[in-house]
């Protein structure tokens, strides 16, 4: 009799999306027991090469969210023990998490993405902006909507500054009200795309399906996203076919291109008034909870359950190489 794969649950970690990583790991050990995997959960530290190598998995499940985890960093340690993991490689997971560099990746597709540059704290305390307002504060290296601010007027922006004066010893708890800066020195500033926030999912080299977002909040922030009830879920979304058909066709572009491996989430802004589709990121690690938009518009397009969703991804990045094999 065959002896089921030890999986390694990468999950917790060193970065602010640390209490939804352990959410999703704790979903995926759940999935991964009634799968009969032998499935043992790793809280990611500094020792973290020294408990994979004591337990030598088959594969490490990565349910990590935030720097380090979903940044190209855990992946690369991987790459170094020689372990197969799940979702993508180094190179896509830092090109997709810095917000920066994917913008750059989305225009060079000819894919329209919000107007914006990078800013210093310095210039954002001196009001040394050159975008009118409405327009969007968001830390480079972040995911969940942490540190994203919507500056709608000069109160604001007052607002936004006061935060910005915490120093990198003041930012040292994890707030999911009102999120501390994390990127201390640079940010990203872009215009401000009223409308319709939109979420499509790429499962197996396939864009399967865009949903359509609804939050209570001013926007799809951190509550929004993890509280029940604080955003209603629309799917297929509401939108014209052929912006829905941008929606696959771009986020399955993008995906191919940075050569991200078995899921990932691209969100977009769409403003019916001007009829304007713009993509904000690419996720390349999206959230496995159960209020998560991947395994939801799973569900709905393909009938994949959560298990059966977990086992696809385990499947899959087990036909992937490492760059040492």
């Amino acid at each position: 009799m065959l002896m089921a794969p030890t999986i390694a649950i990468l999950s917790g970690g060193l970065s602010r999306e640390r209490e939804i990583s352990l959410m999703s790991g704790k979903a995926v050990k759940k999935a991964l027991d009634i799968l009969s995997y032998k499935a043992i959960e790793i809280d990611v530290d500094s020792n973290t090469a020294e408990k994979l190598k004591k337990i030598n998995p088959d594969l490490a499940f990565i349910a990590l969210h935030g720097p380090y985890g979903e940044d190209g960093c855990i992946q690369g340690l991987l790459e170094i023990l020689g372990i197969k993991y799940t979702h993508s490689g180094v190179m896509a997971s830092a090109i997709a998490m810095n917000k920066a560099m994917s913008k750059h990746i989305f225009r060079s597709l000819g894919i329209d993405t919000p107007k914006g540059y990078i800013i210093s704290r310095g210039d954002i305390l001196k009001n040394n902006i050159k975008i009118d307002y409405p327009y969007v504060l968001k830390p480079i290296n972040e995911g969940s909507s942490i540190g994203v601010h919507i500056i709608f007027s000069h109160e604001d922006y007052l607002k936004s500054k006061n935060m910005l004066n915490f120093t990198p010893e003041h930012d040292t708890e994890i707030r999911k009200e009102e999120p501390v800066w994390t990127i201390r020195d640079f940010i990203t500033i872009e215009e401000y795309i009223p409308g319709i926030e939109l979420h499509t999912a790429v499962l197996l080299d396939e864009a399967i399906g865009t949903m359509e977002i609804r939050p209570k909040n001013k926007f799809y922030d951190y509550e929004a996203k993890y509280t029940n009830g604080f955003a209603e879920h629309i799917f297929p979304a509401e939108i014209p076919d052929n912006i829905y058909e941008m929606t696959l066709e771009y986020a399955l572009k993008v995906h191919r291109f940075l050569g991200c491996k078995t899921i990932s989430r691209s969100d977009f802004r769409y403003y019916p008034k001007d009829n304007i589709l713009k993509m904000l990121e690419i996720n390349t690690h999206p959230g496995l909870t159960e209020l998560s938009l991947v395994p939801e518009i799973a569900k709905l397009t393909k009938g994949i359950d959560f298990n059966e969703l977990v086992k696809i991804i385990l499947k899959d990045s087990q036909q992937h190489k490492n760059i040492r094999d």
